[in-house]
């Protein structure tokens, strides 16, 4: 693992199992074992460290077919934010680590990351992926969000963070389904009623 770490930079190409170039290396993460590609693609796509079987002088191969990269590696990392007792957002996070699978902690600027995520206007997912909506407003201080009633949902929803369940580059994907969000989530927090009302 250490010697594959030591040979991947920038501008180095990309091939899967076949011998198919699938872009050329654009940004890597040693601490979490991700690198990102481009330019085969119509867009990024972001490579675990543990699909790599070889690197030698044309670039690194992957364990995976084209489909593959392609298909299973076009978002970034799923990252789990931290949450405390309270159900605030702790300051932490987990993301599952590209080397093993295992979750690892997010540093200072990951983190920072993660919460640039949950803004106004970030897409919300229920757990199978429905959309329900994008954030209106989002109370830092209480960590409740609110996705305004529309032609996703028919009333005003108030979601804590401990709802969500990750956060990926395609938006905020919570642990519960969309019917249950809506029975659950509908009313105003008491916490928070100072921030929404105002």
């Amino acid at each position: 693992m250490n010697q594959t770490q030591n040979q991947l930079f920038d501008g180095m190409d990309i091939f899967d199992w076949e011998g198919v170039k699938v872009g050329k290396v654009v940004r890597y993460d040693a601490k979490l074992g991700y690198f990102e590609t481009e330019g085969t693609f119509s867009g990024p796509r972001y490579v675990p460290v543990s699909a790599i079987y070889d690197v030698g002088p044309s670039g690194a191969h992957l364990n995976v077919d084209h489909t593959t990269v392609k298909e299973q590696y076009k978002h970034m990392p799923k990252v789990s934010p931290g949450i405390s007792a309270s159900g605030k957002l702790s300051g932490g996070g987990r993301v599952a680590s590209g080397y093993t699978g295992q979750p690892v902690p997010l540093d200072a600027e990951g983190i920072q990351l993660v919460l640039e995520k949950i803004t106004k206007g970030a897409k919300v997912f229920d757990s199978e992926g429905k959309k329900l909506g994008t954030i209106q407003l989002y109370d830092k201080k209480t960590g409740y969000m609110r996705i305004q009633k529309g032609e996703l949902v028919l009333k005003d929803i108030f979601l804590p963070v401990t709802a969500v369940s990750y956060l990926d580059d395609t938006g905020i994907h919570l642990s519960l389904t969309k019917d249950v969000i809506m029975n659950r989530f509908d009313a105003m927090p008491q916490v928070a009623q100072a921030f929404f009302a105002s």
